[in-house]
């Protein structure tokens, strides 16, 4: 026994554990769920805005676009266009996510839009629906040129060669 302190078999009988059970986790458990309903408050503010909703529709579109080769061309730039001035009025006017997907839900109508010419008058519809009239009048023009260019004037300028 010399070996063994004395102080040390003394308190043996002393020790007790130092961490003992409160009895109860539900205050974690009420901490974990505040803490995941704010992050779900924070993520919907972060996703509910224009600009957001604006740059997910132009990522598919322009993924579309390229499956089919035709990323460059003015239909492209003219739905851009349209997205630019969509999401100025949008932020002018302040208008939540939920507000710019109502404004560009004439673009998803596949009962209406059959051809090239049915999106511009759809781009058309919108741009008067925001009050961008030189937008609009720029589309009219445009939304003609379709109208001249069918498919069977395209199957006639390419027998011709041109």
């Amino acid at each position: 026994m010399s070996d063994v302190p004395v102080s040390v078999t003394n308190t043996a009988e002393v020790i007790q554990p130092v961490v003992e059970s409160s009895g109860s986790i539900w205050g974690y458990v009420a901490g974990g769920v505040a803490l995941l309903i704010l992050a779900g408050f924070v993520a919907y503010k972060k996703l509910n805005t224009p600009a957001f909703i604006i740059n997910r529709v132009r990522k598919r579109n322009q993924k579309e676009m390229q499956k089919q080769g035709v990323e460059n061309s003015d239909f492209m730039i003219d739905l851009d266009k349209l997205f630019d001035s969509i999401l100025k009025y949008a932020n002018e006017n302040k208008k939540t996510g939920g507000d710019v997907i109502k404004i560009i839900a004439p673009l998803n109508d596949t009962a209406r839009i059959k051809t090239t010419r049915d999106m511009y008058q759809s781009m058309i519809y919108i741009a008067n629906d925001i009050h961008d009239v030189a937008l609009a009048r720029e589309l009219k023009n445009k939304s003609k040129q379709v109208k001249a260019s069918s498919s069977l004037m395209n199957g006639l300028l390419k027998r011709a060669g041109v």
